[in-house]
């Protein structure tokens, strides 16, 4: 049964990060669990943990799939605060970014390591997990950032090495978020969602038809992905 999530309020906008003075990477003011952990906004993502804890973590399972049915909905935002918010609450948490298509979380972890990451573990056959994931990048937070934009993502993604990355880090982490491309342009969303098992819908209110959700509900049902629930996001 898919559960629906209080609507998540407007969200200021923010510059992506940028390098400061010394050289490291500052993460974007749009992670708001880290900018205004004060904010409304905080408290609804918090709220979202607390549903995701009840329905999800506290079922044993350790894996997510964050899917949108078309561009600008926020998923990204959602899946980037939601990682940051589960890292706060002492939880051992993997960010992945598997949208390959337009890798918008990058952004907001200051394009780091854009020559190491999903990309390049799925193109080789020797690479580990690890040598893709970034250290804490807060406490209890790691990040396997996109790698770039290869020609070939839906490949890359049916290959038994994306099986085998998602089998390793369910296993050496308590939970693993990961990120996809909307699902009115890609097959990409569908194939990590299976691979998954589960995953959450992200809509955007005044951007995304209640008809794309119904539809990708429908057809994730049917390859028997399990919808933890639906957040309405206003960001």
């Amino acid at each position: 049964m898919t559960s629906t999530i209080s609507p998540l309020r407007a969200v200021p906008s923010a510059d992506v990060a940028e390098p400061d003075s010394s050289g490291s990477v500052t993460i974007s003011s749009k992670v708001v669990m880290l900018s205004d952990p004060t904010g409304a906004t905080a408290e609804s993502i918090r709220h979202l943990r607390t549903r995701v804890i009840a329905q999800h973590l506290e079922r044993g399972r350790r894996v997510l799939a964050l899917c949108s049915a078309a561009r600008e909905s926020g998923c990204s935002f959602i899946a980037a605060n939601l990682a940051v918010s589960f890292a706060q609450a002492g939880v051992r948490v993997l960010l992945v970014n598997a949208d390959m298509r337009e890798p918008g979380l990058d952004e907001l972890f200051g394009d780091i390591a854009q020559d190491s990451g999903l990309v390049q573990y799925l193109a080789s056959s020797s690479m580990r997990p690890d040598e893709v994931t970034e250290t804490e990048l807060v406490p209890n937070l790691w990040f396997t950032p996109s790698g770039g934009l290869p020609p070939d993502p839906q490949e890359l993604l049916s290959t038994p090495r994306f099986e085998s990355f998602m089998n390793i880090s369910m296993r050496q982490f308590d939970l693993v978020i990961v990120d996809t491309p909307p699902a009115n342009s890609y097959a990409d969303a569908q194939r990590i969602a299976s691979v998954a098992g589960y995953a959450i819908l992200v809509g955007r209110k005044n951007k995304t038809y209640a008809h794309d959700l119904t539809e990708l509900s429908r057809q994730m049902a049917s390859d028997r992905i399990c919808l933890v629930g639906t957040v309405l996001n206003d960001y």
